[in-house]
């Protein structure tokens, strides 16, 4: 009960126009098996709502260790780590047809009252047996580092489209905001790929996206019109193999 795992048939629109495997098709197929095994645990969306609970995503991580390709059925594996009071943490592992291992990952949650919109402690919350501890990034995952930039960025207002259950902006979306507002021309790709998320974006509320690049990082951040930060971005980048 405490680990999960399903294939997928990666689609070519989970490619870009380079072919380069978009961050928010990574980021949604965590987001599926973690939202199918809660719901095995008893803990899914309309397990929890009942109750006026909810689960939000507080940071997602993953880092490319292989290469996946357009049509290749993948294997994705998600188990919960042991929790404290408040955060819960979850790891993924992403395997290719012959096994290799190609994506690794982690993300960390709260529980959040559906109305108040504040973290509830929750204690005892999984159900009886042995966790899996193996940590793909050991130790605490740190935070994106904050920039200061004066360039206007690009404002995207948030649709209907973008929503989720919880009708806030769906996690995967962030990295489609991102990845927009940086045109990439195709010379890299993405190889490690983390999003803190601060605040929930909602429906027409529009969010400036500055980004800044530090020579194989690129960070970007959501800016409210109040001037909040929303999220943060760090990808790690690398050249991409020209053949000759």
């Amino acid at each position: 009960m405490l680990q999960y795992e399903r294939s997928f048939a990666l689609r070519g629109s989970d490619f870009d126009c380079y072919n380069h495997l978009r961050p928010s098709s990574v980021l949604d197929l965590f987001q599926e098996v973690a939202g199918r095994h809660a719901e095995e645990m008893g803990l899914g969306f309309f397990d929890l709502i009942r109750e006026k609970k909810i689960w939000v995503i507080t940071k997602v991580k993953y880092r490319m260790v292989g290469e996946l390709h357009r049509n290749e059925t993948v294997t994705v594996r998600t188990w919960p780590l042991p929790p404290n009071r408040v955060n819960f943490r979850r790891e993924y592992m992403i395997t290719g047809e012959d096994g290799r291992q190609v994506v690794v990952g982690t993300s960390e949650w709260v529980m959040v009252h559906s109305e108040k919109r504040r973290v509830i402690p929750a204690e005892n919350l999984y159900p009886a047996g042995e966790f899996c501890t193996e940590t793909l990034f050991p130790g605490r995952v740190g935070k994106v580092p904050r920039f200061t930039s004066e360039e206007v960025g690009t404002v995207i207002c948030p649709a209907f489209s973008h929503l989720d259950l919880n009708g806030h902006v769906n996690n995967i979306r962030y990295a489609d905001f991102v990845m927009d507002a940086l045109h990439p021309d195709g010379t890299r790709q993405v190889r490690e790929f983390q999003m803190d998320y601060h605040r929930e974006v909602l429906l027409g509320t529009p969010v400036r996206i500055q980004t800044e690049r530090r020579e194989n990082d690129i960070l970007a951040q959501g800016i409210s019109e109040s001037g909040e930060i929303m999220f943060s971005c760090r990808m790690e980048t690398e050249c991409v193999a020209t053949e000759k």
